[in-house]
């Protein structure tokens, strides 16, 4: 476990302090005042990156500049009835606070010094190649600029696919006489093997696989997941008989990430109707292991609310169905005539680059 990628989702609550320096007046305002520029700066750069740049000084430390990481940061929306759950103490007030959450966020793992080849031993077959391993899973997503007329693609590391799509996992010595995966999330109570069901075809150094919306007796739902390579060698016994050697890799993250077939990865989102709603069709926006405050959606940096009343009302946003969200504009923040990015967010997965048209 050592040598494979962990995977973090980090919650913060932003807090501010002023010192009272014989002005308690002043200390109050002091404290506002951080407190809105920190809102500020969490709002025009929801999302960090080797680029990212304040005041010409990139923010990324000399240990991460050059790398592909990329750090997305959500404005958490707490019921004031729940707000004493977040590093409150039940017996204080409630401090003027501001809940975040960071995701696809990895801690790299230690770099193995020696790999150590598989001994000889009598009565045991003889095998010329090593023990399966996986040091990355990646993707390809096609998008297109809105006003462009071709397509642009973009490869994804550690991989991020939705049902339908392509994923590989790189390693060495995948391949025998069989190979399959062993799909692993947070919550299931054992891996699900898949094989043929997820088209899994395995070379030496890459295994290609296309996500289907289950894995074995489970559901797929968008969130983050780990894959390990089983691969099976069969040798001859010396009474005859065929005996099958499995042998299974170390596991590497990657991301199922919501599926939107409306508004398609070449098209741009329009409201329709005197209320200016934007139907988003896809999936899975529903289901058992999908709380409806992990479904999120962003029009550009502006977040859109969840509904919590019968009729959709400006501003919010509702799960109509698995695979059916629609949203209301108008919206605070956004002008007019505007082509926004819009995402839609799943237990931290992100879907593939839409755009959305300001009415």
């Amino acid at each position: 476990m050592r040598f494979t990628p962990m995977g973090l989702q980090l919650q913060y609550q932003l807090v501010a302090h002023a010192v009272d320096l014989g002005d308690p007046d002043g200390a109050i305002l002091r404290s506002q005042r951080l407190f809105g520029l920190a809102l500020k700066t969490f709002h025009d750069f929801p999302s960090l990156d080797r680029n990212t740049q304040i005041g010409g000084t990139l923010v990324f430390p000399p240990a991460l500049q050059g790398t592909e990481n990329v750090m997305r940061i959500t404005l958490r929306n707490i019921a004031p009835n729940e707000v004493t759950n977040f590093w409150t103490a039940g017996n204080q007030v409630v401090r003027l606070a501001a809940y975040y959450e960071v995701t696809a966020t990895l801690i790299e793992p230690d770099r193995p010094q020696l790999r150590v080849e598989r001994v000889l031993r009598y009565g045991v077959q003889v095998f010329v190649s090593g023990a399966p391993r996986l040091d990355t899973s990646r993707s390809t997503v096609r998008f297109r600029i809105p006003g462009e007329t071709s397509d642009r693609t973009a490869e994804v590391q550690p991989g991020e696919a939705a049902a339908g799509e392509n994923i590989f996992f790189d390693g060495t010595d995948l391949i025998g006489d069989s190979t399959t995966l062993l799909i692993r999330k947070a919550g299931w109570s054992e891996p699900q093997e898949v094989g043929s069901d997820w088209g899994v075809v395995a070379g030496t150094v890459s295994i290609f696989a296309q996500v289907v919306n289950h894995a074995g007796s489970q559901d797929v739902v968008p969130g983050v997941y780990s894959a390990s390579a089983r691969v099976t060698r069969n040798r001859q016994m010396p009474n005859g008989s065929m005996r099958a050697f499995p042998q299974e890799s170390n596991q590497v993250p990657f991301t199922i990430a919501p599926t939107i077939t409306n508004p398609a990865y070449n098209a741009v989102a329009v409201a329709v109707g005197p209320q200016n709603i934007v139907t988003v069709d896809g999936g899975i926006f529903q289901h058992a292991d999908v709380a409806p405050e992990n479904v999120r959606i962003f029009v550009g940096p502006e977040p859109v609310l969840l509904e919590t009343t019968v009729a959709l009302t400006a501003g919010h946003f509702e799960i109509v169905n698995p695979t059916r969200l629609r949203f209301r504009f108008p919206l605070a923040g956004v002008n007019s005539g505007a082509t926004l990015p819009l995402r839609v967010i799943v237990n931290g997965a992100e879907n593939s680059p839409r755009w959305v048209r300001v009415p």
